[in-house]
């Protein structure tokens, strides 16, 4: 079964959100921003992970490392991933996270 991942990622820490293929949300929560901790967290979440992120200074450095260990991670453009972010109700790291994937799945990036 597939799973998607959606990563808020700030310098310390990554706020992480795992939904399945009808959009129920799995899992929330966080790890060190660093690729094997965060790869090591997210296989824990499901074999077929499709991952979103936002675009930042850190993602050159994270995306090559997730893919290196094997992960299919898709990078959303900052802009479009604040245009969507903006209309959210609550407005914080978990939700952004959550936020993020929903906008990639509508989207139909993920």
């Amino acid at each position: 079964m597939t799973h998607y991942a959606g990563l808020d990622v700030s310098q310390k820490e990554t706020t992480i959100c795992v939904v399945d293929e009808q959009g129920r949300r799995l899992w929330r929560g966080t790890a060190p921003t660093d690729p094997e901790a965060l790869t090591e967290i997210l296989r824990q979440h499901g074999c077929d992970l499709h991952v979103g992120v936002e675009t930042g200074p850190l993602m050159p450095w994270l995306v090559h490392g997730l893919r290196r260990n094997g992960l299919e991670v898709i990078c959303l453009d900052a802009r479009h991933a604040k245009a969507a972010l903006a209309m959210q109700f609550n407005k914080n790291d978990r939700d952004d996270a959550e936020g993020l994937l929903r906008s990639c799945a509508r989207a139909g990036i993920l």
